[in-house]
């Protein structure tokens, strides 16, 4: 009995030996891998040289933090862009297609050149054989190659074939013309006109007119930007180009839009102030210069130098009032501004800073500042996520909450600022009343001083606060700074390698025969060796039938005895008392079987008993396939009388018999095809007829009918000593050796052996010089000898 570690022992011999199949059948394909692997190194170069080479360019910003020592004025939004900084918002506003748009219209790539090489087209950005010029409002078709060649210094030939979809139709163009250098080229799809720059006769140059929408997509699709993974105030900005000076002008006009753009989003502020100062400035300056002359005036006509004391301090009162309710109006105008622009984005965004209007309530500061820092973080998330982002939800709903807030704050300070008037008001009568106790005149001059004063001071007070604007406005700076430009120099080659492709295609291409055959062998469901039959079954396999270049109609052990197929019978003669060791002295009876027609049966059949009857025995070949016989024809006898008219007793037991050109070799046709041959079999008679030829013969040869189609080749085999089972190689499913291993199981058939016919040593074994080498494993025996193939089925 077997133990556990002889068991696993086994499975691992079993493993090695499918490994070493595996291996086996590698190296006999070993040219596919030489012609794949070419093809796959060559494919891998070819690759190289048509595709144009890619290049990285880099560039690095960095985000500065609010300077602590910078000027802060009280201006509105001042630290919009400072403090915290948030590099999404600054990567948002450069992926942008707003920004991205402008870049490329400041670069204006209108063109771009190509020159023809052997295997691929090189562009020649910053080296272009022609000046081209051209009316952008004329007709000019985007995206089809206009080929020019120099053909002198005034003249150039120009060929243009495509298609393209004009007016909402597709239209095939196709023409070629000369044109001079210098003159307008028209037509009813182009119109330019070309000067020679760098061309060289001969070469071949060809241009295109971008689409400028489609080189929008395209560049912010390439453009890649990451921040630093430590958490620094960094900007890395990649791009992908072929031409590296071309990356290079794109990176370094985007990092000049992106800092303009910045700089006059920090402006914005500032100059919306300035602008709300000069438009007050100019009424104030109206006003006060009408006040004045008329004070003047009415001083010079009434000669009156000044007022008295008494007077000065009412009008000083009357001033100090008027200021302070000035003040107040001013405060609640602007109050009820900020509540009806509150639902008007556009108008939020000009509004200037309560500071301006001498507002110094911290609340609404800060409310007013907050709603502006949201729409403007808004508009920077619009750029790149859609309306159901989270991050966009997440500030329209801050942006809700703050003019709630600023909502209820601004009710407040309007009815805050009314009743202030209200009050104001008051005291102004009341002073008034005291005015009017002084004489007509001097309360005239007194009126007039108080309008003079208080415009004055607005001025004054307006005066200040556009130099606080106008120092804020020259002190702002970009809060990013470009440390490192993109320079064509420092371009990175991302492809193609020609190392990496040829080493690529070259594993590719060993690839492709390695799958092929590890996916033949998985899914390959026919036996190719002895190896794949005793997967599946304990039973021996006794005979290799090697394939010869000798034709099935004849007995090839025979008519050539020093082939190889003559020693694959002779083994197997030589194997057959393996099986039943104890019949050495008696006769044996041998069933030849098959699963399925095809496999070689009657073939085999007829050439061991052949090869037994060369070895000095008596031996008995018969047909036993009473619904299909064959062997009759391969050895070329009629078949009136045979096995079928002995069992219905149509013919004698002498009858039956034929001598063939073998000595010693008698065979038995099948006979006439019965109605019954199963009812035959069993009959009696059949087993008379082996009993009387045991003492006759020292080996009988039954050729059985197939197994799968009939029940014949059971019955048969119960009454023999010895069932061989032929298989053949390429042919006989893995299933089939399923079906013998289960009917050997069942004992339905007793001393079972399998054979495998029809061994190609070319396909399946390694071809060896004159003669045989021999090696054995368990019960079988293995031959490989030199020898065309043929069909031996």
């Amino acid at each position: 009995m077997k133990t556990m570690e002889d068991f696993s022992k086994s499975l691992e011999r079993e493993d090695m030996l499918a490994i070493k199949k595996f291996f086996h059948k590698l190296k006999r394909n070993w040219y596919w891998f030489m012609i794949a692997g070419i093809i796959g190194g060559a494919g891998g170069y070819l690759l190289t040289q048509v595709t144009p080479p890619s290049y990285e360019l880099n560039s690095l910003f960095l985000i500065k933090k609010k300077d602590n020592a910078q000027v802060q004025l009280d201006l509105p939004f001042s630290n919009a862009m400072g403090g915290n900084i948030n590099l999404l918002n600054h990567i948002g506003i450069l992926t942008s297609h707003s920004i991205n748009r402008q870049v490329l219209e400041n670069l204006d790539w209108t063109t771009s050149w190509y020159e023809e090489l052997l295997l691929r087209d090189d562009e020649m950005y910053g080296n272009e054989p022609f000046e081209i010029l051209y009316d952008r409002q004329a007709m000019n078709l985007e995206g089809i190659p206009i080929h020019i060649q120099m053909l002198d210094t005034s003249n150039f030939q120009i060929e243009v074939k495509g298609k393209k979809m004009v007016y909402g139709k597709e239209v095939e163009i196709e023409f070629s013309q000369k044109g001079k250098f210098g003159e307008l080229f028209s037509n009813d799809y182009f119109n330019f006109t070309l000067y020679p720059k760098y061309a060289k006769r001969g070469n071949q140059y060809y241009f295109t007119f971008n689409n400028f929408e489609n080189q929008v997509k395209k560049y912010m699709n390439r453009l890649v930007i990451e921040e630093p993974e430590d958490k620094a105030d960094l900007i890395y900005l990649s791009l992908i180009d072929q031409v590296p000076q071309k990356g290079a002008d794109y990176l370094n006009e985007l990092s000049r839009v992106y800092l303009a753009y910045e700089l006059r989003e920090k402006n914005h502020t500032s100059a919306t102030t300035i602008d709300f100062i000069d438009s007050q400035l100019k009424d104030v300056i109206d006003t006060l210069q009408v006040a004045g002359n008329k004070f003047t005036s009415f001083r010079s006509q009434n000669q009156i130098v000044d007022i008295g004391q008494e007077g000065g301090i009412i009008v000083q009162r009357l001033v100090d009032l008027d200021k302070e309710r000035s003040l107040a109006q001013s405060h609640l105008d602007y109050y009820r501004n900020l509540q009806k622009y509150l639902s008007d984005t556009e108008k939020m965004q000009e509004v200037v800073a309560p500071s301006v209007v001498g507002i110094v309530d911290e609340s609404l500061n800060n409310l007013v500042t907050q709603l502006s820092d949201l729409y403007r973080q808004r508009e920077v998330f619009s750029y790149t996520v859609q309306e159901k982002n989270p991050k966009l939800i997440l500030v329209n709903n801050q942006i809700e909450m703050v003019k709630r807030n600023l909502q209820e704050n601004l009710k407040n300070l309007i009815n805050n600022a009314i009743v202030q008037i209200q009050g104001l008001d008051r005291r102004v009568d009341q002073v008034n009343r005291q005015l009017s106790a002084h004489p007509k005149t001097e309360q005239q001059m007194m009126n007039m001083q108080r309008m003079y004063d208080l415009n004055n001071e607005l001025y004054t007070f307006l005066l200040k606060k556009r130099a606080e604007a106008a120092i804020t406005h020259a002190s702002n700076v970009s809060d990013t700074e470009v440390l490192d430009e993109a320079r064509p120099e420092l371009a990175e080659l991302m492809g193609p390698y020609l190392t990496f492709n040829v080493a690529g295609g070259l594993l590719a291409g060993l690839f492709v025969p390695f799958m092929v055959i590890m996916l033949a062998t998985y899914f390959y469901d026919r036996i190719k060796s002895a190896e794949d039959i005793e997967e599946y079954t304990d039973i021996p396999v006794i005979g290799n039938i090697v394939n010869s270049g000798i034709g099935s109609e004849y007995l090839a052990a025979i008519d050539n005895p020093r082939s190889a197929i003559a020693e694959s019978f002779r083994e197997l003669r030589t194997n057959l008392q393996f099986i039943v060791p104890g019949l050495k002295n008696k006769s044996l009876v041998i069933g030849v079987n098959s699963v399925i027609p095809g496999e070689g049966k009657s073939f085999t059949a007829a050439n061991l008993a052949s090869m037994i009857a060369l070895n000095n025995k008596r031996v008995l070949l018969i047909d036993c396939d009473l619904r299909k016989p064959s062997l009759h024809n391969r050895l070329k006898y009629k078949n009136k009388e045979g096995l079928s008219t002995y069992l219905t007793d149509f013919s004698s037991f002498d009858d039956i018999f034929r001598q063939t050109r073998v000595e010693n070799l008698q065979f038995v046709s099948a006979g006439p095809i019965p109605p019954n041959p199963s009812e035959l079999l069993e009959n009696g008679k059949f087993e008379e007829l082996i009993e009387r030829c045991r003492d006759m013969f020292d080996y009988i040869v039954f050729d059985n009918p197939p197994l799968s189609l009939v029940s014949d080749g059971i019955v048969i085999g119960q009454k023999v000593d010895i069932n061989l089972f032929v298989t053949r190689q390429d042919y006989s499913k893995k299933n089939e050796v399923r079906f013998i291993d289960h009917v050997n199981k069942k004992k339905a058939m007793k001393n079972a052996g399998i054979i495998l016919n029809d061994i190609h040593l070319s396909k399946h074994a390694h071809v060896g010089a004159y003669g045989a080498d021999y090696s054995h494993r368990k019960n079988s025996s293995y031959y490989y000898f030199d020898s065309s193939p043929s069909y031996t089925g």
